[in-house]
Protein backbone atom coordinates (compact mmCIF):
# COMPACT_ATOMS: atom_id res chain seq x y z
CA UNK A 1 0.00 0.00 0.00
CA UNK A 2 1.16 3.56 -1.44
CA UNK A 3 1.86 6.35 1.78
CA UNK A 4 -0.96 7.88 0.34
CA UNK A 5 -3.77 5.18 0.55
CA UNK A 6 -2.20 5.20 4.21
CA UNK A 7 -2.37 8.81 5.00
CA UNK A 8 -6.33 8.71 3.89
CA UNK A 9 -6.85 5.66 5.88
CA UNK A 10 -5.17 7.06 8.91
CA UNK A 11 -6.70 10.31 8.61
CA UNK A 12 -10.67 9.19 8.40
CA UNK A 13 -9.44 6.61 10.94
CA UNK A 14 -8.63 9.47 13.54
CA UNK A 15 -11.67 11.44 12.60
CA UNK A 16 -9.34 14.18 10.92
CA UNK A 17 -10.41 16.21 8.20
CA UNK A 18 -7.73 17.12 5.37
CA UNK A 19 -7.70 20.98 6.45
CA UNK A 20 -7.88 19.91 10.42
CA UNK A 21 -4.44 17.63 9.70
CA UNK A 22 -2.51 20.57 7.40
CA UNK A 23 -3.32 23.08 10.27
CA UNK A 24 -1.61 20.39 12.58
CA UNK A 25 1.10 20.04 9.87
CA UNK A 26 1.85 23.84 9.06
CA UNK A 27 1.19 23.58 5.45
CA UNK A 28 -1.73 23.72 2.97
CA UNK A 29 -4.87 21.67 2.15
CA UNK A 30 -3.79 21.19 -1.30
CA UNK A 31 -0.32 19.91 -0.27
CA UNK A 32 -2.31 17.08 2.17
CA UNK A 33 -4.83 16.58 -1.27
CA UNK A 34 -1.20 15.75 -3.29
CA UNK A 35 0.34 13.75 -0.76
CA UNK A 36 -3.16 11.05 -0.43
CA UNK A 37 -3.26 11.14 -3.99
CA UNK A 38 0.48 10.26 -4.39
CA UNK A 39 1.10 12.92 -6.48
CA UNK A 40 4.21 14.32 -4.04
CA UNK A 41 6.07 13.49 -0.98
CA UNK A 42 5.98 14.87 2.47
CA UNK A 43 9.44 16.37 3.15
CA UNK A 44 11.44 14.11 6.18
CA UNK A 45 10.24 16.51 9.05
CA UNK A 46 6.81 16.32 8.01
CA UNK A 47 6.63 12.62 8.05
CA UNK A 48 7.88 12.38 11.58
CA UNK A 49 5.04 14.52 12.20
CA UNK A 50 2.65 12.41 11.11
CA UNK A 51 4.15 9.61 12.73
CA UNK A 52 3.84 11.45 15.58
CA UNK A 53 0.12 12.50 15.16
CA UNK A 54 -0.86 8.96 14.11
CA UNK A 55 0.60 6.81 16.80
CA UNK A 56 2.83 5.12 14.51
CA UNK A 57 6.50 4.33 13.20
CA UNK A 58 8.15 6.35 10.10
CA UNK A 59 8.23 2.91 8.41
CA UNK A 60 5.06 2.32 8.67
CA UNK A 61 4.04 5.03 6.67
CA UNK A 62 6.92 4.75 3.70
CA UNK A 63 7.16 1.14 3.86
CA UNK A 64 5.04 0.49 1.05
CA UNK A 65 5.32 -3.24 2.22
CA UNK A 66 3.25 -2.86 4.82
CA UNK A 67 -0.52 -2.94 3.47
CA UNK A 68 -3.02 -3.32 6.81
CA UNK A 69 -3.70 -0.15 8.33
CA UNK A 70 -5.62 -1.47 11.34
CA UNK A 71 -2.70 -3.92 11.96
CA UNK A 72 -0.54 -0.82 12.08
CA UNK A 73 -2.88 1.14 14.48
CA UNK A 74 -3.67 -2.11 16.72
CA UNK A 75 0.14 -2.59 16.95
CA UNK A 76 0.53 0.54 18.00
CA UNK A 77 -2.73 0.55 20.75
CA UNK A 78 -2.02 -3.21 21.79
CA UNK A 79 -0.24 -2.06 24.72
CA UNK A 80 0.76 -4.76 26.69
CA UNK A 81 1.99 -7.24 24.23
CA UNK A 82 3.98 -4.21 22.65
CA UNK A 83 5.03 -3.47 26.07
CA UNK A 84 6.48 -7.27 26.76
CA UNK A 85 8.16 -7.46 23.41
CA UNK A 86 9.86 -4.19 24.05
CA UNK A 87 11.08 -5.31 27.21
CA UNK A 88 12.03 -9.04 26.08
CA UNK A 89 14.12 -6.70 22.76
CA UNK A 90 15.66 -4.44 25.99
CA UNK A 91 16.82 -7.64 27.69
CA UNK A 92 17.80 -9.44 24.42
CA UNK A 93 19.73 -6.53 23.09
CA UNK A 94 21.75 -5.89 26.37
CA UNK A 95 22.81 -9.64 26.56
CA UNK A 96 24.15 -9.50 23.08
CA UNK A 97 25.96 -5.99 23.47
CA UNK A 98 27.71 -7.03 26.45
CA UNK A 99 28.54 -10.67 25.06
CA UNK A 100 30.50 -8.46 22.35
CA UNK A 101 31.87 -5.94 24.37
CA UNK A 102 35.35 -5.86 25.68
CA UNK A 103 35.86 -5.88 29.06
CA UNK A 104 37.07 -2.99 29.98
CA UNK A 105 34.42 -1.32 27.38
CA UNK A 106 31.97 -3.61 29.46
CA UNK A 107 33.51 -2.37 32.85
CA UNK A 108 33.43 1.09 31.86
CA UNK A 109 29.73 0.81 30.74
CA UNK A 110 28.51 -0.73 34.46
CA UNK A 111 30.59 1.78 36.27
CA UNK A 112 29.12 4.89 34.20
CA UNK A 113 25.80 3.38 34.56
CA UNK A 114 26.28 2.94 38.61
CA UNK A 115 27.28 6.33 38.62
CA UNK A 116 24.14 7.82 36.82
CA UNK A 117 22.03 5.72 39.32
CA UNK A 118 23.67 7.07 42.02
CA UNK A 119 23.65 10.54 41.40
CA UNK A 120 19.75 10.19 40.30
CA UNK A 121 19.17 7.89 44.12
CA UNK A 122 21.18 11.38 45.84
CA UNK A 123 18.43 13.57 43.64
CA UNK A 124 15.35 11.67 44.36
CA UNK A 125 16.09 11.56 48.17
CA UNK A 126 16.51 15.06 48.28
CA UNK A 127 13.38 15.89 46.24
CA UNK A 128 11.48 13.34 47.59
CA UNK A 129 12.15 14.65 51.27
CA UNK A 130 11.80 18.17 51.03
CA UNK A 131 8.23 17.29 49.20
CA UNK A 132 6.91 15.22 50.94
CA UNK A 133 7.64 17.92 54.51
CA UNK A 134 6.58 20.81 51.95
CA UNK A 135 3.28 18.93 51.68
CA UNK A 136 2.74 17.57 55.01
CA UNK A 137 2.98 21.18 56.70
CA UNK A 138 0.02 21.96 55.08
CA UNK A 139 -1.58 19.80 57.96
CA UNK A 140 0.42 21.32 60.56
CA UNK A 141 -3.03 21.64 62.14
CA UNK A 142 -3.25 18.25 63.14
CA UNK A 143 -1.42 16.44 65.77
CA UNK A 144 2.07 15.79 65.55
CA UNK A 145 1.63 12.04 65.07
CA UNK A 146 -0.59 12.23 62.36
CA UNK A 147 1.47 14.47 60.70
CA UNK A 148 4.29 12.29 60.67
CA UNK A 149 2.30 9.50 59.61
CA UNK A 150 1.17 11.73 56.55
CA UNK A 151 4.84 12.64 55.96
CA UNK A 152 5.86 9.08 55.77
CA UNK A 153 2.51 8.33 53.11
CA UNK A 154 3.29 11.01 50.96
CA UNK A 155 7.67 10.04 51.03
CA UNK A 156 6.54 6.50 50.18
CA UNK A 157 4.59 7.56 47.10
CA UNK A 158 7.11 10.26 46.16
CA UNK A 159 10.08 7.05 46.52
CA UNK A 160 8.19 4.97 43.99
CA UNK A 161 7.44 7.83 41.19
CA UNK A 162 10.96 8.72 41.85
CA UNK A 163 12.23 5.47 40.78
CA UNK A 164 9.92 5.32 38.11
CA UNK A 165 11.57 8.40 36.82
CA UNK A 166 14.99 7.54 38.04
CA UNK A 167 14.37 4.01 35.41
CA UNK A 168 13.06 5.54 32.85
CA UNK A 169 16.37 7.78 32.88
CA UNK A 170 18.52 5.06 33.51
CA UNK A 171 17.22 2.74 30.62
CA UNK A 172 17.22 5.61 28.17
CA UNK A 173 20.27 6.83 29.08
CA UNK A 174 21.78 3.19 28.53
CA UNK A 175 20.07 2.93 25.63
CA UNK A 176 21.71 6.01 23.72
CA UNK A 177 24.85 5.94 25.28
CA UNK A 178 25.39 2.06 23.84
CA UNK A 179 22.57 0.43 22.59
CA UNK A 180 22.14 2.92 19.60
CA UNK A 181 25.81 2.22 18.79
CA UNK A 182 25.49 -1.58 19.25
CA UNK A 183 23.11 -1.45 16.65
CA UNK A 184 24.68 0.73 14.52
CA UNK A 185 27.65 -1.30 14.48
CA UNK A 186 25.72 -3.96 13.39
CA UNK A 187 23.90 -2.45 10.69
CA UNK A 188 27.39 -1.27 9.49
CA UNK A 189 28.91 -4.77 9.26
CA UNK A 190 25.82 -5.87 7.51
CA UNK A 191 26.25 -2.93 4.61
CA UNK A 192 29.97 -4.10 4.56
CA UNK A 193 28.95 -7.42 3.55
CA UNK A 194 26.47 -6.52 0.40
CA UNK A 195 28.78 -2.97 -0.73
CA UNK A 196 32.56 -2.43 -0.05
CA UNK A 197 31.85 1.36 -1.35
CA UNK A 198 29.67 1.80 1.17
CA UNK A 199 31.03 0.11 4.17
CA UNK A 200 34.55 2.39 3.79
CA UNK A 201 31.83 5.68 3.73
CA UNK A 202 29.89 4.25 6.40
CA UNK A 203 33.07 3.65 8.82
CA UNK A 204 34.77 7.00 8.00
CA UNK A 205 31.20 8.75 8.99
CA UNK A 206 30.88 6.55 12.37
CA UNK A 207 33.88 6.83 13.15
CA UNK A 208 33.69 11.46 12.91
CA UNK A 209 30.42 10.79 14.96
CA UNK A 210 32.33 8.68 17.71
CA UNK A 211 35.12 11.14 17.70
CA UNK A 212 33.24 14.40 17.59
CA UNK A 213 30.87 13.43 20.07
CA UNK A 214 27.99 14.69 18.09
CA UNK A 215 24.93 15.05 19.72
CA UNK A 216 22.07 12.45 18.86
CA UNK A 217 18.82 13.70 17.45
CA UNK A 218 15.72 12.89 19.74
CA UNK A 219 13.83 12.76 16.16
CA UNK A 220 15.60 9.79 15.25
CA UNK A 221 13.61 6.43 15.56
CA UNK A 222 16.66 4.74 17.51
CA UNK A 223 16.67 6.99 20.03
CA UNK A 224 12.30 6.67 20.94
CA UNK A 225 11.88 5.29 24.76
CA UNK A 226 11.57 1.36 24.96
CA UNK A 227 7.52 0.42 25.18
CA UNK A 228 7.91 -0.49 28.19
CA UNK A 229 8.98 2.59 29.84
CA UNK A 230 6.15 4.40 27.88
CA UNK A 231 3.85 2.72 30.21
CA UNK A 232 5.79 3.35 33.19
CA UNK A 233 5.93 7.67 31.86
CA UNK A 234 2.42 7.61 31.87
CA UNK A 235 1.97 6.83 35.32
CA UNK A 236 4.58 9.60 36.14
CA UNK A 237 2.41 11.78 34.20
CA UNK A 238 -0.83 11.07 35.44
CA UNK A 239 0.52 11.06 39.32
CA UNK A 240 1.83 14.77 37.91
CA UNK A 241 -1.36 15.60 36.92
CA UNK A 242 -2.87 15.01 39.89
CA UNK A 243 -1.16 17.01 42.15
CA UNK A 244 -0.73 19.37 39.63
CA UNK A 245 -4.44 19.67 39.81
CA UNK A 246 -4.49 19.92 43.56
CA UNK A 247 -2.27 22.88 43.47
CA UNK A 248 -4.30 24.38 40.34
CA UNK A 249 -7.52 24.30 42.98
CA UNK A 250 -4.85 26.17 45.50
CA UNK A 251 -4.00 28.74 43.10
CA UNK A 252 -7.32 29.33 41.93
CA UNK A 253 -8.37 29.96 45.57
CA UNK A 254 -5.52 31.99 46.02
CA UNK A 255 -6.66 34.52 42.94
CA UNK A 256 -10.06 34.58 44.68
CA UNK A 257 -8.15 36.14 47.88
CA UNK A 258 -6.74 38.37 45.54
CA UNK A 259 -9.59 39.88 43.74
CA UNK A 260 -11.49 40.38 47.13
CA UNK A 261 -7.92 42.02 48.30
CA UNK A 262 -7.97 44.12 45.82
CA UNK A 263 -11.26 45.35 46.03
CA UNK A 264 -11.08 45.91 49.55
CA UNK A 265 -7.85 48.18 49.09
CA UNK A 266 -9.68 49.92 46.32
CA UNK A 267 -11.94 51.23 48.67
CA UNK A 268 -9.00 52.28 50.92
CA UNK A 269 -7.50 54.65 48.22
CA UNK A 270 -9.52 57.72 49.74
CA UNK A 271 -8.19 57.43 53.19
CA UNK A 272 -4.26 57.20 51.96
CA UNK A 273 -1.63 56.67 49.25
CA UNK A 274 -0.67 53.29 50.99
CA UNK A 275 -3.15 51.86 49.25
CA UNK A 276 -2.83 52.82 45.92
CA UNK A 277 0.50 51.09 45.98
CA UNK A 278 -0.90 48.22 47.35
CA UNK A 279 -3.84 47.95 45.30
CA UNK A 280 -1.23 48.02 42.37
CA UNK A 281 0.88 45.40 43.84
CA UNK A 282 -2.33 42.78 44.18
CA UNK A 283 -3.60 43.52 41.06
CA UNK A 284 0.38 42.99 39.72
CA UNK A 285 0.30 39.52 42.37
CA UNK A 286 -3.57 38.86 41.00
CA UNK A 287 -2.08 38.97 37.29
CA UNK A 288 0.61 36.45 38.08
CA UNK A 289 -1.68 34.27 39.55
CA UNK A 290 -4.03 33.99 36.57
CA UNK A 291 -0.61 33.39 34.62
CA UNK A 292 -0.18 30.56 36.41
CA UNK A 293 -3.68 29.24 36.65
CA UNK A 294 -3.45 29.12 32.09
CA UNK A 295 -0.21 27.03 32.10
CA UNK A 296 -1.50 24.79 34.39
CA UNK A 297 -4.52 24.43 32.89
CA UNK A 298 -2.59 23.90 29.61
CA UNK A 299 -0.47 21.43 30.63
CA UNK A 300 -3.24 19.30 32.59
CA UNK A 301 -5.67 19.16 29.27
CA UNK A 302 -2.37 19.08 27.05
CA UNK A 303 -3.30 22.08 25.36
CA UNK A 304 -0.78 24.73 23.50
CA UNK A 305 0.08 28.24 25.35
CA UNK A 306 2.36 30.92 23.65
CA UNK A 307 5.09 30.46 26.07
CA UNK A 308 6.59 33.98 24.33
CA UNK A 309 3.61 36.24 25.32
CA UNK A 310 3.41 34.41 28.75
CA UNK A 311 6.63 35.04 29.94
CA UNK A 312 5.92 39.13 28.37
CA UNK A 313 3.24 39.15 30.73
CA UNK A 314 4.58 37.34 33.67
CA UNK A 315 8.26 39.15 33.69
CA UNK A 316 6.13 42.44 33.25
CA UNK A 317 3.91 41.49 36.42
CA UNK A 318 7.03 40.84 38.71
CA UNK A 319 8.53 44.33 37.81
CA UNK A 320 5.11 46.07 38.61
CA UNK A 321 5.14 44.01 41.75
CA UNK A 322 7.90 44.44 42.97
CA UNK A 323 8.00 48.37 42.59
CA UNK A 324 5.15 48.83 43.84
CA UNK A 325 5.83 46.57 46.87
CA UNK A 326 8.43 49.06 47.27
CA UNK A 327 6.76 51.67 46.64
CA UNK A 328 4.20 50.17 49.77
CA UNK A 329 6.87 49.68 51.92
CA UNK A 330 8.16 53.27 51.50
CA UNK A 331 4.50 54.51 52.15
CA UNK A 332 4.49 52.78 55.45
CA UNK A 333 7.13 55.13 57.01
CA UNK A 334 4.71 57.89 57.41
CA UNK A 335 2.69 55.90 59.16
CA UNK A 336 2.45 55.74 63.04
CA UNK A 337 1.66 52.92 65.09
CA UNK A 338 0.65 53.89 68.53
CA UNK A 339 -0.34 51.57 71.31
CA UNK A 340 -1.48 53.77 74.31
CA UNK A 341 -5.49 54.58 74.97
CA UNK A 342 -4.81 58.07 74.32
CA UNK A 343 -7.72 57.42 71.07
CA UNK A 344 -9.60 56.35 73.86
CA UNK A 345 -12.15 58.30 76.28
CA UNK A 346 -11.75 55.99 79.42
CA UNK A 347 -14.11 55.69 82.02
CA UNK A 348 -15.00 54.18 85.68
CA UNK A 349 -17.93 51.46 84.90
CA UNK A 350 -18.83 49.89 88.41
CA UNK A 351 -21.38 46.71 88.29
CA UNK A 352 -22.56 45.53 92.18
CA UNK A 353 -23.30 41.76 92.20
CA UNK A 354 -24.92 39.71 95.23
CA UNK A 355 -21.90 37.84 97.12
CA UNK A 356 -23.46 33.83 97.40
CA UNK A 357 -21.57 30.84 98.97
CA UNK A 358 -18.52 29.35 96.98
CA UNK A 359 -18.98 32.20 94.03
CA UNK A 360 -15.95 33.29 92.83
CA UNK A 361 -14.73 35.94 90.34
CA UNK A 362 -13.10 35.18 86.71
CA UNK A 363 -12.83 37.53 83.86
CA UNK A 364 -13.24 36.84 79.56
CA UNK A 365 -13.02 39.01 76.63
CA UNK A 366 -10.24 41.67 75.76
CA UNK A 367 -7.69 42.49 78.38
CA UNK A 368 -5.81 40.82 81.30
CA UNK A 369 -7.90 37.88 82.01
CA UNK A 370 -5.89 36.36 84.33
CA UNK A 371 -5.41 39.28 86.46
CA UNK A 372 -7.08 40.59 89.12
CA UNK A 373 -6.84 43.23 91.92
CA UNK A 374 -8.76 43.04 95.32
CA UNK A 375 -9.30 45.68 97.43
CA UNK A 376 -10.70 45.73 100.99
CA UNK A 377 -13.25 48.37 101.89
CA UNK A 378 -15.34 47.32 105.05
CA UNK A 379 -18.15 50.54 104.04
CA UNK A 380 -19.37 48.21 101.26
CA UNK A 381 -22.35 46.57 102.38
CA UNK A 382 -22.25 42.87 103.44
CA UNK A 383 -22.45 40.24 101.10
CA UNK A 384 -22.21 43.04 98.18
CA UNK A 385 -19.36 43.00 95.19
CA UNK A 386 -18.43 46.06 93.45
CA UNK A 387 -16.86 45.39 90.19
CA UNK A 388 -14.89 47.81 88.08
CA UNK A 389 -13.37 48.48 84.92
CA UNK A 390 -11.99 51.14 82.79
CA UNK A 391 -13.74 50.96 79.72
CA UNK A 392 -15.03 53.26 76.62
CA UNK A 393 -18.32 52.44 76.07
CA UNK A 394 -18.66 54.24 72.87
CA UNK A 395 -16.97 51.04 71.58
CA UNK A 396 -16.65 48.75 74.61
CA UNK A 397 -19.34 46.58 77.00
CA UNK A 398 -18.81 45.08 80.59
CA UNK A 399 -21.19 42.97 81.66
CA UNK A 400 -21.11 40.39 83.94
CA UNK A 401 -22.83 36.97 83.90
CA UNK A 402 -23.31 33.56 85.77
CA UNK A 403 -21.80 30.35 85.02
CA UNK A 404 -20.50 27.60 86.66
CA UNK A 405 -17.29 25.80 86.80
CA UNK A 406 -16.54 22.58 88.66
CA UNK A 407 -19.82 22.83 90.74
CA UNK A 408 -19.00 26.30 92.02
CA UNK A 409 -21.09 29.23 90.98
CA UNK A 410 -18.91 31.52 89.00
CA UNK A 411 -19.35 35.53 88.03
CA UNK A 412 -17.95 35.90 84.20
CA UNK A 413 -17.23 39.88 83.78
CA UNK A 414 -16.34 40.86 79.82
CA UNK A 415 -15.48 43.60 78.11
CA UNK A 416 -15.99 43.09 74.63
CA UNK A 417 -16.59 45.29 71.52
CA UNK A 418 -20.17 46.29 71.03
CA UNK A 419 -19.78 44.61 67.44
CA UNK A 420 -20.68 48.03 65.62
CA UNK A 421 -18.50 47.56 62.40
CA UNK A 422 -19.33 50.95 61.37
CA UNK A 423 -18.24 52.76 64.49
CA UNK A 424 -14.65 50.73 64.62
CA UNK A 425 -14.09 51.30 60.17
CA UNK A 426 -14.80 55.29 60.93
CA UNK A 427 -12.61 55.19 63.91
CA UNK A 428 -9.84 53.36 61.57
CA UNK A 429 -10.46 55.53 58.67
CA UNK A 430 -10.38 58.81 60.67
CA UNK A 431 -6.85 57.94 62.25
CA UNK A 432 -5.41 56.83 58.86
CA UNK A 433 -6.18 60.31 56.97
CA UNK A 434 -4.41 61.35 59.86
CA UNK A 435 -1.15 58.53 58.93
CA UNK A 436 -1.98 56.93 62.52
CA UNK A 437 -2.71 53.64 63.31
CA UNK A 438 -4.23 52.85 67.04
CA UNK A 439 -3.85 49.21 67.99
CA UNK A 440 -5.62 47.52 71.21
CA UNK A 441 -2.42 45.98 72.71
CA UNK A 442 -2.75 48.03 75.71
CA UNK A 443 -6.44 48.69 75.87
CA UNK A 444 -7.97 46.84 78.63
CA UNK A 445 -4.87 45.98 80.21
CA UNK A 446 -5.80 47.52 83.54
CA UNK A 447 -6.79 44.33 86.28
CA UNK A 448 -9.98 43.49 86.84
CA UNK A 449 -10.92 45.54 90.53
CA UNK A 450 -12.60 43.52 93.01
CA UNK A 451 -14.20 45.86 95.81
CA UNK A 452 -16.01 44.31 99.15
CA UNK A 453 -15.80 44.12 103.19
CA UNK A 454 -12.40 42.03 104.68
CA UNK A 455 -15.28 38.96 104.91
CA UNK A 456 -16.62 38.78 101.45
CA UNK A 457 -12.76 39.26 100.13
CA UNK A 458 -11.58 36.15 102.20
CA UNK A 459 -14.31 34.29 100.79
CA UNK A 460 -14.00 34.87 97.28
CA UNK A 461 -9.79 34.15 97.64
CA UNK A 462 -10.45 30.84 99.22
CA UNK A 463 -13.32 29.64 96.49
CA UNK A 464 -10.89 30.75 93.97
CA UNK A 465 -7.76 28.68 95.08
CA UNK A 466 -10.24 25.87 95.02
CA UNK A 467 -10.46 25.65 91.38
CA UNK A 468 -7.00 27.69 90.20
CA UNK A 469 -3.20 28.01 91.42
CA UNK A 470 -3.15 31.73 92.21
CA UNK A 471 -0.30 33.86 92.86
CA UNK A 472 -0.77 36.61 95.66
CA UNK A 473 1.07 39.85 96.16
CA UNK A 474 -0.26 41.69 99.06
CA UNK A 475 -0.10 45.53 98.17
CA UNK A 476 -0.88 49.20 99.86
CA UNK A 477 -3.89 49.48 98.04
CA UNK A 478 -4.78 45.70 98.24
CA UNK A 479 -4.30 42.31 96.88
CA UNK A 480 -2.67 41.33 93.47
CA UNK A 481 -3.62 38.34 92.42
CA UNK A 482 -3.05 36.21 89.57
CA UNK A 483 -3.94 33.10 87.89
CA UNK A 484 -1.69 30.52 86.63
CA UNK A 485 -3.81 27.45 85.29
CA UNK A 486 -6.02 25.19 86.76
CA UNK A 487 -5.47 23.55 90.37
CA UNK A 488 -7.36 19.88 88.83
CA UNK A 489 -6.51 18.67 85.57
CA UNK A 490 -6.96 15.25 83.94
CA UNK A 491 -4.15 13.32 82.12
CA UNK A 492 -7.16 11.34 80.50
CA UNK A 493 -11.21 12.02 79.89
CA UNK A 494 -13.06 11.85 82.79
CA UNK A 495 -16.60 9.98 82.43
CA UNK A 496 -18.19 12.11 85.03
CA UNK A 497 -17.07 15.31 86.98
CA UNK A 498 -15.57 17.07 89.10
CA UNK A 499 -16.97 19.19 92.23
CA UNK A 500 -14.21 21.77 93.55
CA UNK A 501 -16.49 22.43 96.57
CA UNK A 502 -15.73 19.45 98.34
CA UNK A 503 -13.12 18.29 95.88
CA UNK A 504 -14.91 14.70 95.05
CA UNK A 505 -15.80 13.02 91.70
CA UNK A 506 -18.85 11.67 90.17
CA UNK A 507 -18.56 8.39 88.11
CA UNK A 508 -21.12 8.22 85.28
CA UNK A 509 -19.90 4.23 84.72
CA UNK A 510 -20.09 1.46 86.34
CA UNK A 511 -16.73 0.41 87.12
CA UNK A 512 -14.65 3.99 85.82
CA UNK A 513 -12.47 4.75 88.48
CA UNK A 514 -9.10 7.36 88.67
CA UNK A 515 -5.45 7.91 89.99
CA UNK A 516 -5.34 10.87 92.38
CA UNK A 517 -1.69 12.35 92.09
CA UNK A 518 -0.13 15.44 93.85
CA UNK A 519 2.33 17.81 91.95
CA UNK A 520 4.08 20.19 93.57
CA UNK A 521 4.52 23.89 92.00
CA UNK A 522 5.75 27.17 92.74
CA UNK A 523 2.13 28.53 93.27
CA UNK A 524 0.81 25.54 95.26
CA UNK A 525 0.19 21.54 94.70
CA UNK A 526 -1.76 20.64 91.69
CA UNK A 527 -3.84 17.42 91.46
CA UNK A 528 -3.98 15.17 88.63
CA UNK A 529 -6.61 12.63 88.07
CA UNK A 530 -5.77 9.93 85.25
CA UNK A 531 -8.82 7.66 84.80
CA UNK A 532 -9.39 4.22 83.33
CA UNK A 533 -11.94 1.29 83.17
CA UNK A 534 -11.63 -0.99 85.75
CA UNK A 535 -7.66 -0.44 85.91
CA UNK A 536 -6.91 1.82 88.59
CA UNK A 537 -8.41 2.07 91.95
CA UNK A 538 -9.70 5.64 93.08
CA UNK A 539 -7.69 7.05 95.65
Amino acid sequence: MKFGDKLVELRKKNGYSQEELAEKLGVSRQSVSKWESNNTYPETDKIVQIANIFDCSMDDLINDKITDVETTLRKNKNNIYNMWDSLLEFITKTINMFSKMKFLDGFKCIIEMIIVALILALLGRIICSAASSAISSIFSFLSDNHVLKIKDILESIFDLIWLIIAVIALVHTFKIRYLNYYDKENSDKENENKDNNSKEKDNNSNNTQLKNNEKIIIRDEKDKPFAFLGALSKIVIIFIKFITFWFLLGTVFTTIGLVVSDVVSMAFIPTNIIFLWLTIMLIAATVVSVQIIILLICFIFNKKVSIKKQLIIFVSSIIVFGLSLGMTFLSFRNIEFKDDNSVFNLKTKEIIVDYKDNLFIKTTGMGRTNEYKYIIDNSVESNKIILSKEVDTKYFKFSVHESKIDKMPVLISEQDSKGNFKIFYNLFVDNLKKNKIYTLENYGNDPLVIRANEETINNLLQNLKKVYLVEEKVENDGISIKIHGEKVVFSWGLEGEYNAVDDTLKYNKEGYSCKKEIEKTEYGERIIYTCNYQEINNQ
